[in-house]
């Protein structure tokens, strides 16, 4: 896993998926573009009005519109259709549309959490389209990446970006008060303490994503030697330590007021929490790595990556593999168009406008195209022998998935015991396991 994080800093070998040529039996030049498709039966079934409309459950940002425009451009024979996606509801928003019959084509999910619609049979396998002509699609992928949506020997999600879980911090708050970066949890605290006497509110996290918290959780894990065991849904919760002192730490955060905004920190919106750390009331905002580009751009101060303080000095760290993704429902109606458009996604021309946005590539041949400095700072907190590598308790299933993002934070920052609440942690792992 080291030397796969390594390798996420180096350029490599060269994409599968090139414009290439090839010649018809009557001498005729056909294209194919970064989608696979010959141009040139793309322009005659467009010109024939045969056009194909898929929706493409995603976010509608510019990246994404100039994506499904490049593609579009090369593939006139079908037409996409943005369906702006609702990332705190996602999974419900989409199994629905599965179970109704009529889902989107193409929808965007976590790779490392696809296993919510594989175990219910909702996602389509897509292993024969990325294997076909020798791994050629497969190859293009940094394998960390791609083999986050992968379930046993089958494919079921594509990634288009990791999503470093990240600690984005003011460097102008922290250079106004004399404070260097901290590198130990204690002195995450003690920097909060100094903001707070100053009226600056320490951390920045907002409802329905509290689950990045609990990176400091797979430190201690990472640290014990219980990592692997605990994000396999292995262990019994009630008795690990790791989760027991990263809600403690929480806890003791969120009753010292360090928090924003104090009282109500549990039901804060997005909105209001980045409004906070755009208006300089916030030192340290927990959000992904894949906003960067989004907070070096509105923010009004300079914006630095602050890797997660080590909960043991000179201990091990541990780096999620989590992935933004996209997926096919197993019964969508284009199946053949969507995947066209998926390789388009993931190919170079899509990828570029990926970075171009401020968001790191998941394929090997755009590694060394990263260059802001904000996203190398990123990169280096991926990279080093004491990093070790993890996917999420979240993709244990989806009722600890839906738990630990909504619930387990908040029910003991607003009074329920550690132990009661580990205690429905596990009776939910424990129902997975039976089921």
């Amino acid at each position: 896993m080291k030397r796969v994080f390594a390798a996420v800093c180096s350029a490599a070998m060269l994409a599968g998926v090139l414009i290439g040529c090839s010649s018809g039996e009557q001498g005729n030049t056909s294209t194919t573009g970064a989608s696979g498709q010959s141009i040139t039966e793309a322009g005659e079934a467009a010109s024939s009005g045969d056009v194909t409309t898929i929706r493409f459950y995603g976010s509608d940002a510019e990246y994404n519109q100039n994506i499904v425009a490049g593609f579009e451009a090369e593939n006139p024979d079908i037409k996409v259709e943005i369906v702006p996606v609702d990332f705190d509801n996602a999974e419900q928003v989409i199994k629905t549309g599965i179970a109704s019959g009529d889902p989107v084509d193409v929808s965007f999910f976590w790779g490392s959490q696809i296993s919510a619609f594989v175990d219910d049979g909702m996602a389509l396998d897509l292993t024969s389209y990325l294997t076909e002509n020798d791994n050629e699609w497969l190859n293009t992928f940094v394998p960390a990446y791609i083999d986050s949506g992968k379930i046993g020997d089958s494919y079921y999600a594509v990634a288009y970006q990791p999503v470093i879980e990240t600690i984005f911090y003011n460097k102008d708050l922290f250079a106004q008060y004399n404070l260097e970066v901290p590198k130990t949890w204690d002195e995450l605290v003690e920097a909060c303490k100094v903001f707070k006497d100053n009226g600056v509110y320490g951390i920045g996290n907002w409802s329905g994503q509290n689950h990045q918290l609990l990176q400091f959780a797979y430190q201690y894990m990472a640290n014990d030697g219980t990592l692997e065991e605990y994000t396999a849904g292995q262990g019994d919760f009630t008795k690990c330590e790791g989760l027991k002192k990263c809600l403690e730490n929480w806890k003791g955060v969120y009753d010292g007021g360090y928090w924003y905004p104090g009282e109500g920190a549990l039901t804060t919106t997005k909105e209001q929490t980045q409004a906070a750390w755009y208006q300089g009331n916030i030192a340290m905002l927990f959000d992904a790595g894949s906003n960067a580009g989004e907070y070096t751009k509105n923010s009004e101060f300079e914006v630095g990556i602050l890797p997660f303080p080590y909960v043991e000095e000179g201990g091990k760290y541990a780096l999620n593999t989590v992935t933004n993704a996209l997926f096919i429902p197993a019964n969508a109606k284009h199946p053949e168009e969507a995947v066209r458009f998926m390789k388009y996604y993931t190919s170079d021309a899509g990828i570029q406008e990926i970075i171009n946005s401020g968001r790191l590539p998941s394929t090997i041949s755009m590694q060394d195209k990263v260059d802001s400095q904000i996203l190398q700072d990123l990169l280096a907190t991926t990279v080093g022998d004491n990093v070790v590598g993890y996917v999420q308790m979240q993709g244990i299933s989806s009722e600890i998935n839906a738990y630990l993002q909504n619930d387990l934070m908040g029910a003991v920052c607003s009074g329920v015991s550690v132990e009661d609440a580990l205690q429905q942690l596990e009776d939910l792992r424990l129902s997975t396991a039976n089921q």
